[in-house]
């Protein structure tokens, strides 16, 4: 019964609305940076264009830009040119001088994930992964032995400083004590699929004593968990259930449903229903979320995940409200009740 309301929620959130535009024109694309099958963030959003082909007969293009910002730029203003619309550029958040951009391309519509500006052409979908990471952190505090634990990602940027921030949120909820070791590779041309350099991280925040580390690092984020599996460790993986890459030593995975937000993204763009500037989606939507499956159930008691959906249910309710980095970029230590 609880899976129906959420399907009868989201299926309200995103498709019972009045449309305020005609769908003409609609000829989406897809850009992508870096390989789609060895990045888990490309592979769920791979996977929501899929099933709008399946589910409607009708062809989404995808393609992958060189990394650089740069090269990923190119790409959106060739496919603008070409006219392409809505052009689905996953990386807003990372867009240099992106309201000028669109601007440029009036007739163009643009959805992005997590950067928001009131332009009529742009429409953006907000994932709420501070929250998803907030239930990271609580578990990995539970799991903890030493009282110290880590994060690792890539680019030190505001929204990657997001899914930290939840992430210490949620371990200072459950231990107000604890320690969270935090690192970032840097950016360069790349980065997210620099293995090597989140491992050096992660092995280093080990030395330190960590012995819970959540990677939110895109296709650099599965050699963190090779390392703490090395080590006899506990990693947290992201975006898909990465739980059987090291049976025993993937604690969990925060599930970030960008298949579904893509889909949703799509099916609306189909319809012309370009009404709002942003939808926020996250754990009351389903969007956002921990995965427990046979291959991380012997790390799990049945008082800690009985603990981590009373939490769930808590900052669902809003009796637990929890701080977004991206709003103000700061990090406060606890969450607010």
């Amino acid at each position: 019964m609880r899976y129906l309301v959420v399907l009868v929620a989201l299926w309200t959130v995103f498709f019972v609305q009045p449309p305020s535009v005609s769908a003409d024109n609609f000829n989406p694309v897809v850009i992508y940076q870096g390989s789609i099958e060895d990045n888990p963030f490309n592979a769920s959003a791979h996977k929501g264009v899929a099933l709008f082909t399946q589910k409607t007969g009708l062809n989404c293009t995808e393609t992958v830009a060189d990394f650089g910002m740069d090269n990923y730029l190119n790409q959106v203003k060739k496919y603008a040119d070409d006219g392409y619309s809505p052009i689905i550029a996953l990386y807003g958040s990372h867009f240099p001088n992106l309201v000028q951009f669109v601007r440029n391309y009036s007739a163009t519509r643009f959805i992005l994930l997590d950067a928001v500006y009131d332009e009529p052409n742009m429409f953006s979908f907000v994932i709420a992964e501070h929250e998803g990471s907030f239930l990271a952190g609580a578990l990995a505090a539970m799991a903890s032995k030493s009282k110290i634990i880590g994060f690792v990602s890539v680019n030190d940027i505001p929204h990657m400083r997001r899914f930290w921030c939840g992430y210490v949120q949620g371990a200072k909820y459950v231990d107000p004590q604890i320690t969270v070791l935090e690192g970032f590779t840097g950016i360069y041309d790349g980065a997210w699929f620099d293995g090597k350099a989140t491992a050096t991280i992660a092995n280093d925040m080990m030395d330190k004593g960590a012995d819970v580390i959540f990677q939110a690092a895109g296709g650099a984020g599965p050699a963190v968990l090779a390392a703490v599996a090395a080590r006899g460790k506990l990693g947290i993986g992201v975006d898909v259930n990465q739980n059987g890459l090291y049976p025993g030593h993937v604690l969990t995975s925060l599930l970030k449903r960008t298949d579904k937000t893509l889909y949703a993204a799509l099916m609306l763009a189909k319809r012309g229903i370009w009404r709002d500037n942003f939808k926020r989606l996250g754990l009351e939507q389903d969007v956002v979320g921990l995965a427990f499956d046979e291959h991380n159930e012997s790390l799990i008691t049945l008082e800690m995940r009985a603990r981590i959906e009373v939490i769930k249910k808590d900052i669902i309710l809003g009796l637990i409200s929890i701080h977004d980095y991206s709003d103000d970029l700061k990090c406060p230590p606890h969450a607010s009740h």
